[in-house]
């Protein structure tokens, strides 16, 4: 998939261009701006890539802005237009991708993520955890757009990413291939520590408030919790997911 996709702030366009640089278009700067202290690094990096700022008004950087629905972000006067790269499967890759996975088996799956921040929080968190591919569902789902390019700070172009029609068979045919499969929800009985995730593993992750819907928690082998010793009931699904990816990893480290 090679959309072309409109990037903001500095260290996601140096994140991108430090990993594809040959997916840059235009880095478009606001005319005077381009002297800025903060840019010097990201210039030195453009100056290795042969890469040149195009400088435009003010007036011509907010029509950019507007016309990629930009309006509110926090863009630091500058913009890219690349490619998106977005390594995109489907529900008939699910086979293809766990044979290509390495071994012992670790995905993720989003049970309708929402929020675009939160949604390249936990790409980038998968990313940095080794995780071998993201299922997630097409609809009731947010879109890999810009903001979820510059959270997950370059994650969204090297992540595998599956998006299918129905979460709940898609997580079957995970199941049959023999992945254990265990979702996190408050009320569950044991503690993900309870749980062996040194086998063939998925960690399903539900939608934000809502959590888990009811076919996908009917799917899940097991369910289970972090543990909460507050007064607030839940973390955010973003930082829930990286405490549980990393919980993986340390059960297999040992």
């Amino acid at each position: 998939m090679h959309n072309l996709i409109m990037m903001y702030g500095i260290h996601a366009i140096k994140s991108r261009i430090k990993v594809h640089a040959d997916a840059i278009q235009t880095i478009y700067c606001i005319k005077g701006k381009e002297t800025a202290p903060k840019l010097g690094e990201l210039k030195a990096l453009m100056f290795k890539k042969n890469l040149e700022f195009s400088l435009v008004n003010k007036e011509v950087f907010n029509q950019l802005l507007q016309q990629n629905s930009l309006n509110d972000v926090v863009h630091q006067n500058i913009l890219a237009l690349c490619q998106s790269n977005i390594n995109l499967y489907h529900e008939s890759d699910l086979l293809l991708l766990l044979r290509q996975s390495k071994k012992p088996v670790f995905i993720l799956i989003l049970d309708g993520v929402q929020d675009p921040h939160n949604l390249g929080a936990c790409i980038r968190s998968a990313d940095a955890a080794g995780v071998d591919f993201i299922v997630f569902p097409k609809d009731k789902n947010a879109t890999i757009n810009a903001t979820v390019e510059k959270v997950a700070s370059g994650a969204v172009s090297s992540a595998k990413l599956v998006a299918v029609t129905n979460l709940a068979r898609a997580i079957g045919v995970i199941k049959d291939a023999g992945i254990w499969v265990t979702g996190l929800a408050g009320e569950a009985k044991n503690l993900i520590y309870d749980i062996d995730l040194t086998v063939p593993c998925a960690l399903v992750m539900g939608a934000e408030g809502s959590g888990l819907r009811f076919g996908t928690r009917k799917m899940c082998d097991y369910l289970a919790k972090l543990p909460m010793y507050g007064q607030v009931s839940s973390l955010n699904v973003s930082v829930a997911t990286g405490i549980a990816l990393y919980e993986v990893i340390r059960q297999r480290l040992e």
